[in-house]
C-alpha cells in the first residue's frame, strides 16, 4: 500500500468510484423523480380519460331514457297502468342502451313499477330524492345508491301532456365497470361511492385486501390530484385520487399502478448504469494498473539507481525509458551521479592527502602500513618521523607563505630520496613519515640520517635563504612492533628521544613505553592529587652556624603514588610545570606551609619557613596578594616566610621578577636565590635583584673538603654573598668534613643530612627543641658533629 503504485492505483480508482458514484446517486434520483413523475401524469391522465368515460355513459344514458320517456307505447302503459307492456318496453330500452335497473315513479316519488328486485323503505327514500333531482341535466353525473350498489342515473319526465310519472335508468358501478375502465386506461381503477350513512362502495380491479384498504385511506377526503405512495395489502401502489362532479352521492376515481411497475424504468435505468460503472471501474482499475506500472517502471530504476550511489557504485548509467519529465530525470539523476562521484573522489583524496603538500595524511599512511604488513608478514619494514622543529618559526618571522614553500619543498626533496614503491606522509604541521621496505633495523638509521641531511642541506624560497632543523625518530617491524599504530607510536617516542638528547636521529629503545605511560599516568593524577589531598609537605631543618641553632626549615612537598609509591619531587615538580599546575602547586604549599606556620606559633615556637617558586610563579602578578592574603588569614607575620627561586626561573625576565619580588619585600618577605653555582646567571642582575640569602649548590659542597677547586669557589661565593649582605645557607651537608670546612669559611646556615632529613611536621617541634639543647651544650665542633650525627640517625629511624 505505501508504494506509489498502489497509490497511484487507489487514487484513480477512488476518483472513478467516487464519481460514480456521485453520478450514479444524482442521475438515479434524477431517473426515478422523473419516472414516478411521468407515471403519475398518466395516472392523472387515466383519471381524466374515466371521467369522460363516465361522461359519454351519462349522455348515452340521457338520451336513452329521453326516448323511453317520449315512446307512445310507453306513455300508454304508463297511463293505463299496464306493468307488462311497460317493462316489455323498458328492457327493450335497456338492452339497447346497456342499462342495468330502470324505475318508474309517480309525480309523488312511488314506485310503479322497476326492473330491481327487493326494494325496501330505504330504497323508496332514494327514489323520492330522485323527484327532487328532476332538475338534472345531462352534463352532469348522478350517482346514488340504490339496494347497497351505486348507480350511475338519469331521469326523465313521462307527459300525456301533462307530467303523469318519471322513468329513470342506471348504470351499475360495480366491479365490471372498474374492469372496463381498467382495460381502457391500462391501470389499476377504483370507484369508491360514498353513500350518506352507508360505508363506502368500492368497485374496482384491485383484490378483496387492498380494496378493503382502500376504503379506510384517508388521502380520498382530499381534494386534489396530487399522487402519493399509498400501502395496499403487501404491495406499494402509486395512486392519483379524482373526485368526480356527482350528485346526490359523492363518488372517488382512484387510479392506481404498483410501484414495482412505475420503476421498471428506472431498475433499466439503475441497472444499465451500474452496468456501465462496474465497466468504467474496471477499465479504471486497468488504466491504473497501466499507468501505474508505467509510472513505477521508471521510479523503480530510479530508486535502484539511488540505492546504487548509497552503495558508492557510480559505473552504471541511469537508462529510464516512458514520459519525457523521467526521461528529464533520469538525466538529471546521471549528471547528479557524476556530481557526486567526482566530490566523493576529491573528499576521498583530502580526506587521506595533505591539501598543502599532496601527500598521504596520518589515516593513509596507518592503513598503508597495515596493508603492507597484511600481505607480507616476512618483509622488514621501517620507519622513519622527521621532525622540521623550526618551522613554527619560520611562520612566525617570514610568514606562512614562506613556510608552507619550505613545506613543499622538504616534501619533494623526501620524495626524491626514497624509492617509488615506499610510502612519503605528511602525519602534521611540521611532521613527516616515510615508510621503506624492505628496509632493516640496522639501514634505518643510515637512511634517517641521510633524509634529515637532505632537509638540513640549504633551503632558498620565495627569495630567502633557510636552514631547516629537522630531526628523526625510526622504528622497524618486527624488532618494534608488528601494528601499523604502535609502529608509528614508538617513531613517535623515538622522535620525543631525539628532541632530548639534542641528536638528529634516535632509535626507539625498548622500555621506553613504561617510562612514557608513567609521565602519562602521573600527568593525569597529578591535578586529582592535588584537589583530593595526595599530596603532604615535609620539613627540612636549617641549623645557624653561628649560634648552633635552628631557626628556620624548608618546606619540600612529596606525593606518595597508591599505585606507583613514592614519586620524586623533581620529576613531579618538573611536571607541574610542563602541564601548568604549577601555579596550583604553589597555592597549595602555601597554604599548607603558611598554616602549619601559625600551628607552630600556637605551641610556641617561631620558626621561619622556606618555600620554593618557579618560573611561572614569580611572573605572575597575583602571586603577591596570595601571599600576603595567605599570610594575613592565618596571623603570620611576613618576616617568618622565605621564597627561593632558582637562578635559572629569575633570569627569563629579570626586570618583572624584580617588580614582583620587591612588593613583597616591602611586605617583610624574604627571598633566597636556590641553587646558586649551576646556571649561567649574570651577577649584573644578580645585583639588582632584592634577594636576602643565597643558597650553594649541593654538587659544590658535597666534595669542597677534597677538591681544592671546588673548596675555593665554595669560598668565594660566601665571600661574594658577604660582600652584597647576603646571608649564605650551604645545601647538601653530610659530612663532618664538610662541616668543618663551611665553619671555616664562615657559611651562614647549613641544611643537609648530617642535619636532618626531611621530617614530618608533627615532629619539628621536638627535633628543633633537643637539637638546639645539644648544639648549645657544647663549643667543640667534634662533639657538635657527633650530636648532629646522632641527630640525623635518629631522624632516619623516626
Amino acid at each position: 500500500m505505501g508504494s506509489f503504485r498502489n497509490r497511484l492505483l487507489v487514487l484513480i480508482i477512488g476518483l472513478v468510484i467516487a464519481t460514480q458514484s456521485v453520478t450514479l446517486i444524482a442521475v438515479l434520483a434524477r431517473v426515478e423523480g422523473t419516472v414516478e413523475g411521468r407515471a403519475a401524469e398518466q395516472l392523472t391522465a387515466g383519471g381524466k380519460l374515466i371521467e369522460q368515460f363516465l361522461s359519454f355513459r351519462a349522455a348515452q344514458l340521457a338520451s336513452g331514457v329521453s326516448v323511453l320517456a317520449a315512446d307512445f307505447g310507453f306513455r300508454e302503459a304508463v297511463a293505463s297502468g299496464d306493468k307488462q307492456t311497460l317493462l316489455s318496453a323498458a328492457n327493450n330500452q335497456m338492452r339497447r342502451i346497456g342499462a342495468d335497473l330502470m324505475l318508474l315513479l309517480d309525480n309523488h316519488g312511488q314506485l310503479l313499477a322497476s326492473t330491481m328486485v327487493g326494494v325496501d323503505a330505504g330504497t323508496e327514500r332514494a327514489l323520492r330524492q330522485l323527484i327532487d333531482s328532476s332538475n338534472m341535466t345531462s352534463d352532469r353525473l348522478h350517482v346514488m345508491s340504490l339496494g347497497g350498489r351505486p348507480y350511475q342515473f338519469f331521469l326523465a319526465p313521462v307527459r300525456a301532456p301533462d307530467n303523469i310519472g318519471w322513468v329513470a335508468m342506471g348504470f351499475a358501478v360495480d366491479d365490471t365497470l372498474a374492469k372496463r375502465m381498467g382495460e381502457l386506461v391500462g391501470t389499476e381503477i377504483s370507484l369508491v361511492a360514498a353513500g350518506s350513512g352507508h360505508q363506502p362502495y368500492v368497485a374496482s380491479t384491485l383484490g378483496a385486501e387492498e380494496r378493503h384498504e382502500l376504503a379506510t385511506q384517508r388521502f380520498l377526503e382530499a381534494q386534489g390530484e396530487r399522487s402519493r405512495r399509498v400501502v395496499l395489502g403487501s404491495q406499494q401502489y402509486l395512486v392519483v385520487s379524482r373526485r368526480l362532479p356527482s350528485s346526490p352521492d359523492a363518488v372517488d376515481v382512484v387510479v392506481a399502478r404498483q410501484m414495482h411497475a412505475v420503476l421498471a424504468p428506472y431498475r433499466d435505468v439503475r441497472d444499465a448504469m451500474l452496468v456501465i460503472g462496474t465497466i468504467a471501474l474496471a477499465l479504471a482499475v486497468c488504466m491504473g494498473l497501466l499507468a501505474g506500472r508505467s509510472a513505477s517502471r521508471p521510479i523503480a530504476a530510479l530508486v535502484s539507481a539511488a540505492r546504487r550511489i548509497e552503495e558508492g557504485r557510480y559505473d552504471a548509467p541511469v537508462a529510464v525509458r516512458g514520459a519525457k519529465d523521467f526521461r528529464q530525470l533520469a538525466t538529471t539523476f546521471n549528471a547528479m551521479q557524476t556530481g557526486i562521484k567526482e566530490r566523493e573522489e576529491r573528499i576521498t583524496h583530502l580526506a587521506y592527502h595533505d591539501a598543502l603538500t599532496g601527500l598521504p595524511n596520518r589515516v593513509y599512511g596507518e592503513n598503508h602500513i597495515e596493508t603492507w604488513l597484511r600481505q607480507d608478514a616476512s618483509t622488514p619494514l621501517a620507519l622513519v618521523l622527521i621532525d622540521v622543529r623550526n618551522l613554527p618559526e619560520i611562520n612566525a618571522t617570514l610568514g606562512h607563505h614562506v613556510g608552507d614553500e619550505a613545506l613543499n619543498e622538504v616534501a619533494r626533496r623526501l620524495r626524491q630520496n626514497v624509492s617509488q614503491g615506499d610510502l612519503v606522509a605528511r602525519l602534521s604541521a611540521h611532521q613527516f613519515l616515510v615508510a621503506t621496505r624492505p628496509c632493516s633495523l640496522q639501514r634505518a638509521p643510515l637512511l634517517a640520517e641521510q633524509l634529515t641531511g637532505t632537509i638540513r642541506a640549504g633551503f632558498h624560497v620565495a627569495n630567502v635563504s633557510l636552514d631547516m632543523d629537522a630531526i628523526a625518530g625510526v622504528a622497524a617491524y618486527p624488532d618494534h612492533s608488528n601494528n601499523s599504530r604502535e609502529l608509528l607510536r614508538c617513531a613517535q617516542l623515538a622522535l620525543h628521544d631525539a628532541s632530548e638528547s639534542r641528536s638528529r636521529v634516535a632509535i626507539y629503545v625498548t622500555g621506553r613505553d613504561a617510562q612514557h605511560r608513567r609521565r602519562l599516568m602521573l600527568l593525569t593524577e597529578l591535578r586529582a592529587a592535588l584537589e583530593r589531598g595526595g599530596l603532604t609537605l615535609v620539613y627540612q631543618p636549617k641549623v645557624d652556624m653561628g649560634t648552633r641553632t635552628v631557626k628556620s626549615v624548608e618546606a619540600l612537598s612529596r606525593w606518595t603514588h597508591p599505585d606507583l609509591g613514592f614519586v620524586s619531587p623533581t620529576e613531579f615538580v618538573q611536571l607541574a610545570e610542563q602541564t601548568g599546575n604549577s601555579r596550583r602547586l604553589t597555592s597549595w604549599v602555601l597554604e599548607t606551609a603558611i598554616g602549619q606556620m601559625a600551628v607552630w606559633r600556637r605551641e610556641g615556637l617561631e620558626v621561619d619557613v622556606a618555600l620554593n617558586l618557579s618560573a611561572a610563579d614569580i611572573l605572575d602578578a597575583s602571586l603577591g596578594d596570595e601571599v600576603l592574603r595567605t599570610l594575613k588569614a592565618h596571623g603570620v607575620p611576613p618576616t617568618s616566610l622565605l621564597l627561593e627561586i632558582t637562578e635559572s626561573a629569575v633570569m627569563l625576565d629579570p626586570v618583572l621578577a624584580a617588580r614582583h619580588m620587591q612588593v613583597l619585600q616591602v611586605a617583610g618577605v624574604r627571598f633566597a636565590i636556590d641553587d646558586f653555582g649551576t646556571g649561567y646567571s649574570s651577577l649584573s642582575h644578580l645585583s639588582r635583584l632584592p634577594f636576602d640569602e643565597l643558597k650553594i649548590d649541593r654538587s659544590l659542597i658535597a666534595h669542597a673538603h677534597e677538591r681544592k677547586d671546588d673548596a675555593t669557589i665554595v669560598a668565594s661565593t660566601i665571600e661574594l654573598a658577604h660582600s652584597m649582605s647576603l646571608r649564605v645557607v650551604a645545601e647538601g651537608v653530610e659530612t663532618g668534613e664538610s662541616w668543618n670546612l663551611l665553619r671555616r669559611l664562615g657559611c651562614d646556615f647549613a641544611q643537609g643530612f648530617l642535619v636532618s632529613r626531611p621530617i614530618p611536621a608533627d615532629q619539628i617541634v621536638s627535633f628543633i627543641r633537643t637539637a638546639n639543647q645539644v648544639l648549645q651544650d657544647t663549643d667543640s665542633t667534634v662533639r657538635q658533629i657527633r650530636a648532629l650525627e646522632e641527630l640525623s640517625s635518629t631522624g632516619k629511624n623516626r
